[in-house]
């Protein structure tokens, strides 16, 4: 009779885990381990809700988005839907009722005919069992448990068993925010800076083992409210991701465009500083002289300098530099805080289709001449 109810117990579990949005479950994962079974339950229910209930009180807190990485990640050219999650592994991580949960986003093109399937990205989570309850936690917390943690005034340093740590870049990072906080108004914050070597570690940072954005770049990192810098920049230094943590808290509303032109005014991108891209503007500029700004507002367009800097950045802070210039910081902060559409925008600071270009070429010159 034992044997009966567990079969069937089995076979209602099987049937619950497949009308979840788990597409599969790997053969290495042992769905006979009580805590495993209620991980998978708990992970479908995570997935077809997306509910915050599902996640540890402490990440809310930390992290104002804690999966954010999984929004829309099953999103793709093929249809809004065409990456399912499906169960890797569930490893034990060598304490009482937590594990690490792995899970792949695969494509399965149905209509080819070889019926491939396409991988997105392996994504980590921390599953943690509290009070009877599965709760998931984000793998960074994990991850970090053993990295150094060093604090400089505002800013909390945990920093990757594989690098070196630089005071000299923390001080350079603290004139930066002094400089920031006058600029913005408001008084200095505290701010969690994860320093990692590289991108690629960086993303392991946030979950991934595997994602398409890992191996694109030599440089980058991300700012994640509340008050988080993730550096895969090999250094103590990210003046660029700590303006969006400024822009985040006073601009919640910005236009994109904005946001990373005024970052890259202050910050520069990746290993360049804002007066190098300026050369090299000029420069591009000069020898493409049919680049038209209203065509090239897009942020995420893949157009570089040294395979490094986007394009459209540069093109953006050089309008801030000028905005500023001529109608003061306030003015621009206006168009910030009410989350102007950029064609309304250039309106109110005199600039179209007729005159943008010319206005970016001769604003160039004359800051050419004063330097």
């Amino acid at each position: 009779m034992k044997n009966f109810f567990a079969i069937i117990f089995v076979l209602l579990f099987q049937f619950s885990y497949s009308q979840s949005k788990i597409k599969s479950i790997s053969p290495s994962v042992d769905r006979k381990d009580s805590l495993n079974i209620q991980i998978i339950e708990t992970l479908g229910k995570f997935l077809e809700t997306q509910s915050s209930k599902f996640w540890l009180e402490s990440d809310i807190k930390t992290f104002k988005f804690r999966y954010h990485e999984l929004i829309d990640i099953e999103s793709g050219k093929m249809g809004s839907n065409f990456y399912r999650p499906s169960l890797m592994e569930i490893i034990s991580t060598g304490e009482d009722g937590k594990k690490i949960v792995k899970v792949a986003y695969i494509g399965y093109n149905e209509e080819t005919e070889t019926e491939s399937n396409l991988i997105k990205a392996i994504y980590n989570m921390i599953a943690v069992k509290i009070d009877g309850k599965i709760f998931f936690s984000k793998y960074i917390n994990y991850v970090t448990k053993d990295w150094r943690i060093k604090k400089e005034d505002n800013l909390t340093y945990y920093i990757s068993p594989s690098k070196n740590f630089s005071l000299e870049e923390v001080e350079e990072q603290k004139a930066d925010i002094k400089l920031l906080s006058e600029f913005f108004g408001v008084e200095k914050f505290p701010i969690s800076y994860y320093s990692a070597v590289s991108p690629e570690e960086v993303f392991k940072l946030k979950g991934f083992d595997y994602h398409p954005m890992m191996y694109t770049s030599d440089s980058g990192g991300f700012a994640e409210d509340y008050n988080v810098i993730i550096s895969g920049n090999n250094s103590e230094y990210y003046t660029h991701e700590v303006v969006h943590l400024y822009t985040s808290k006073l601009f919640p509303g910005i236009n994109s465009y904005f946001d990373e032109g005024i970052a890259t005014y202050f910050g520069g991108s990746g290993k360049f500083d804002y007066q190098w891209q300026k050369g090299k503007l000029k420069k591009f500029l000069t020898e493409n002289p049919d680049f038209d700004v209203l065509k090239h507002l897009n942020v995420y367009e893949s157009m570089y300098f040294e395979k490094e800097t986007p394009i459209p950045y540069v093109v953006s802070a050089v309008l801030c530099e000028m905005i500023i210039a001529k109608f003061g910081k306030e003015k621009l902060f206006s168009v910030f805080k009410n989350g102007t559409s950029l064609e309304e925008s250039f309106k109110i600071f005199n600039l179209n289709k007729n005159n943008i270009n010319s206005e970016l070429k001769k604003f160039l010159k004359s800051i050419e001449k004063h330097n």
